[in-house]
């Protein structure tokens, strides 16, 4: 079944493809949910959450599972949601420092799949490349 959302927009920042099966792609996408990483800036040390969300009846998201069923019931096109959290981690506490949303595409294309990534907002560090990059390397 095809897990397509309205909200995704005609237009998109980043276009590209990627010699994986679809099953395989939206496996290893949905295993992204949760994954958190540190990192250290000049600012101090930062905590990033990724929060993966997949469309839902077309008009909403919701949150993904990495059962089975649940992966083989999606085919042919896929959007997702992805929601990227920095936290800057200091001794008296946590501050979130950064959201970015990003709306991504992945359609069927036989033994590969193409991608189409929209970031929603502009401002922040991270853009579409970012998110291109760390896709490439869950899809490895």
């Amino acid at each position: 079944m095809r897990r397509i959302s309205y909200q995704f927009p005609n237009r998109c920042d980043l276009a590209f493809d990627h010699d994986v099966p679809f099953s395989r792609a939206i496996s290893s996408i949905c295993r992204m949910d949760g994954k958190q990483t540190n990192f250290r800036t000049d600012l101090g040390l930062f905590k990033r959450e990724i929060k993966v969300e997949i469309a839902s009846e077309k008009t909403g998201f919701e949150p993904v599972r990495t059962d089975n069923e649940f992966l083989r019931g999606i085919s042919e096109r896929a959007d997702f949601t992805f929601r990227v959290r920095d936290t800057l981690l200091k001794g008296d506490g946590r501050y979130p420092a950064a959201d970015y949303t990003f709306l991504l595409r992945i359609d069927d294309k036989g033994g590969r799949i193409e991608c189409f990534i929209v970031h929603e907002g502009r401002s922040g560090e991270i853009d579409s490349l970012d998110l291109k990059n760390l896709l490439k390397g869950a899809l490895s």
